[in-house]
């Protein structure tokens, strides 16, 4: 009996040594997702005003090797119309792959096949409770593609995996409206690429 509690006793303090590493480990972020590769640009965009009913497709300058890549941008519903959404663009005009949160708590990813043509919804419009909500409230989109597959992250939560059936040049940013006026502040995107170093565009600060 005296052996089998201090059998007990050292599974006891064995589990409380690994339960502590393990919050640990968890707390230094040994297991946060990474982005693939390095650093390789970072653009401060800057706030957009959306009009009424309005949509917002701005493509930035810098070209995207069709290679293995993460993208990632942070952004904020500043004022205005809560039933509006912004997000992240891949591809080019009339062809892109875009993934997107709304301040009042949704997200959606679809893929556009031209500039009248409706959108195919990967994920249709649905509360995601990892969304940071309200006015003032700021989301970071996150999106590891290789080839034609992508993962979707949420504010470094797990959203979706699938083919984004597009292989375009381009990194753009996405808004709309679907009320009145709304005021979207993308603050900040990455790029990430295998094998490169870090360079600030012109617009950075």
């Amino acid at each position: 009996m005296v052996e089998q509690m201090r059998t007990l006793r050292r599974l006891g303090v064995g589990l409380a040594v690994t339960a502590v590493v393990a919050i640990a480990l968890v707390a230094a972020g040994v297991f946060d997702p990474r982005p693939v590769g390095r650093l390789q640009w970072r653009q401060n965009v800057g706030a957009y005003a959306l009009p009424v009913h309005g949509e917002l497709r701005h493509w930035l300058p810098e070209t995207i090797p069709e290679e293995a890549f993460s993208v990632r941008v942070t952004a904020g519903h500043v004022r205005g119309e809560l039933d509006s959404g912004y997000g992240l663009m891949l591809g080019e005009n009339g062809r892109a792959f875009v993934a997107a949160v709304s301040p009042a708590g949704y997200v959606a990813i679809w893929r556009t096949s031209g500039a009248s043509a409706e959108p195919a919804f990967s994920l249709p419009w649905q509360a995601w409770p990892h969304v940071r909500t309200g006015a003032g409230a700021e989301n970071e989109i996150w999106l590891d593609v290789r080839g034609e597959q992508a993962t979707v992250r949420i504010n470094r939560e797990l959203l979706w995996q699938g083919a984004t059936a597009v292989s375009g040049p381009g990194v753009g940013l996405w808004g709309a409206s679907w009320g009145g006026t709304a005021v979207i502040d993308f603050r900040q995107v990455d790029y990430f690429g295998p094998d490169a170093h870090i360079r600030e565009s012109p617009g950075s600060q």
